[in-house]
């Protein structure tokens, strides 16, 4: 039974572990976010999975707790009725003995004066004291019977042994044994009978019914409506039953009956020879005998379906409790939901304008919880925005500038023309973080010392500042003049802006700030070079695969851990005036081929 205990609980264990095991990756791997109410989902999962988890193995551990107390209760009973058993058999065995013995102390001043008459009359009388006492008989010396009585008229042959111990001067008792006139288990009892001189003379016998014995002890100690007690002798039959004609069965092939016999104690669930389900108790029994004495044993038993009748109701009320529990984090589950997604939903709505260029707006009354964080972070960075927009807007007008003095002097064309040129992207390292932690004055402040050395890099080599790109710019060598080294020019811009790098971070190292990266990607192609736009706002810029390409390569500094990466055609052209140190091919977006590339060291040693 301990064993399904044990079992129940683990299975439980078990199967909350699995269900929790399955959530946390569905979680981790955010499964259900691709559902419409993911989050309301996972709530309610987590919610009710860790009450019912929580109920379930409470409940189970406390059902089985309080059944194996009932077992242990029941076991108990179960074992005092062997007790009982055992005592009493054993106070019945020594009250005959005792009655044996005052009857052969009356006999033994009288033997050889006492006619054989007189002696039956005398076991009549023992007999009526004790009707246990199925036959008595008395033996003289030389194995002469006395005197003889049954209280059936049939005479059973007495045991010789028995009556040759007691003539040695011993009491003795028998293993239990079928008697062939009395067709029952009976002992053999016998005492010496002594003389007034003290010396053995002669042995007085006895059949003891110890079935009648034991029978009526069993009958008496009859627990519930199907518990009863059952006597079994050393090789598994029935010495006594509460139902006689079940006495002699054999039941040898019972568990409890084997252990028994092995001198063990103890209890098991096991089918009868019925087919029921019963609870056994088994124990060894002494047994009456004197020598050598056979194993007996004393099995209780009780259905196990009325041991376990009061567990029903406590059954009843753990699953209502587990059904009642379940509604209640449900209907939690989807409270706390609607607390954490309100805040959520207009957390949403603000990026959604954001997102469609709506600088203005903010997210109100969000508190000071984790949620309310990521509100005031979020308008952190619609602050931060809001000044980057300004800054682009001023170096926007500077561009212009530079572009608008040139088309004054009429040194480029209206519209658009195919040019090869080398084009460079940098852009700032983690700078959305970075300007969380910055007031919108500090981000325009940064932004405008680090352009201000970033551009006259790009100016001093002659390329022209296509755009910023929030913290990011562009810059295009060789769209202006006919200049066969623009890649050069570009790659030496790049080291410029490296070294200037180094300054403006020891700078921020001098103020107690965090260094600052860049990545600067670098590509020579046959793009689209001119004034594009609308009637009211032209832009001078480049356009065509080689733009995007270059913004793809830039980007690469990040997984290849680098600063300055230029492809396979500028890597051609510069080759032998600056120190490249060759990458891994990697395919970029929109290449059905991998590209390969370099990273710029330093300018070759003259």
């Amino acid at each position: 039974m301990s064993i399904f205990i044990n079992t129940s609980l683990a299975i439980t264990i078990v199967l909350c572990t699995a269900f929790f095991i399955v959530f946390f990756i569905a979680v981790r791997l955010r499964w259900f976010a691709k559902l419409k109410h993911g989050f309301l989902i996972t709530m309610m999962l987590a919610l009710v999975g860790a009450g019912l988890a929580a109920s379930l193995i409470g409940g189970v551990w406390g059902y089985e707790a309080a059944r194996q107390v009932l077992k242990q209760q029941i076991v108990a009973d179960l074992a005092n009725v062997g007790e009982i058993v055992e005592s009493q058999v054993q106070i019945d065995i020594k009250t005959a003995l005792d009655q044996m013995g005052h009857l052969a102390r009356v006999f033994g001043p009288k033997i050889g004066k006492s006619t054989a008459s007189q002696l039956v009359e005398k076991f009549r009388e023992t007999q009526e004291l004790n009707p246990r006492l199925l036959q008595l008989r008395i033996t003289d010396a030389q194995s002469n019977t006395l005197a003889e009585r049954s209280v059936t008229g049939v005479i059973d042959p007495m045991n010789r042994v028995a009556a040759a111990v007691s003539l040695e001067g011993g009491a003795f008792a028998s293993d239990p044994f079928i008697s062939p006139a009395f067709k029952e288990y009976v002992l053999n009892l016998s005492v010496p009978v002594r003389s007034l001189q003290n010396r053995t003379i002669a042995a007085l016998s006895a059949r003891y019914d110890l079935q009648g014995d034991v029978l009526e002890l069993i009958q008496t100690t009859k627990f519930n409506v199907s518990g009863y007690a059952v006597i079994v002798n050393y090789d598994g039959r029935i010495l006594a039953h509460p139902d006689v004609k079940r006495v002699n069965e054999d039941i040898s092939s019972y568990p409890a009956v084997q252990l028994g016999l092995q001198n063990q104690t103890g209890s098991l669930v096991a089918k009868n020879k019925a087919g029921q389900e019963r609870l056994m108790f088994y124990r060894p029994v002494r047994s009456p005998a004197t020598i050598n004495p056979k194993p007996l044993m004393l099995m209780t038993e009780i259905s196990q379906a009325e041991a376990e009748a009061t567990l029903r109701s406590l059954r009843a009320r753990f699953l209502i409790m587990v059904i009642v529990l379940a509604v209640a984090c449900l209907v939690g589950s989807q409270q706390i939901s609607v607390y954490v997604q309100r805040p959520v939903r207009e957390l949403m709505h603000v990026a959604a304008r954001i997102q469609q260029g709506d600088l203005n707006t903010e997210a109100h009354g969000m508190g000071k919880d984790e949620i309310g964080q990521l509100g005031t972070a979020l308008n952190n960075m619609v602050h931060g925005l809001q000044e980057r927009e300004r800054v682009k807007a001023v170096f926007g007008q500077y561009v212009a500038t530079q572009v608008s003095e040139k088309v004054l002097k009429g040194e480029i064309n209206l519209g658009g023309e195919s040019r090869n040129v080398t084009i460079l992207f940098s852009d700032i390292r983690n700078f959305t973080s970075m300007s969380e932690q910055m007031t919108p004055t500090q981000v325009v402040g940064f932004l405008n010392e680090y352009f201000s050395e970033m551009v006259e890099a790009v100016f001093a080599e002659g390329g022209v500042l296509d755009k910023f790109i929030g913290d990011g710019m562009m810059a295009v060598f060789g769209s202006f003049e006919d200049t066969p080294d623009h890649a050069q020019r570009a790659v030496r811009a790049s080291l410029r802006m490296k070294a200037l790098l180094a300054k403006i971070n020891g700078e921020r190292s001098m103020q107690g700030k965090p260094p600052i990266g860049i990545g600067i990607g670098i590509h020579t192609d046959e793009v689209i070079v001119g004034n594009i736009g609308s009637a009211k706002r032209l832009q001078y810029t480049a356009i065509g695969d080689g733009v995007n390409t270059c913004s793809r390569v830039e980007s690469l500094n990040k997984e290849f851990g680098t600063t300055i990466l230029i492809t396979e055609n500028t890597y051609q052209l510069v080759k032998d005036q600056f120190e490249c140190r060759q990458m891994p091919e990697a395919h970029l977006k929109g290449k059905s081929k991998p590209l390969q590339f370099y990273e710029v060291l330093s300018v070759k040693a003259a």
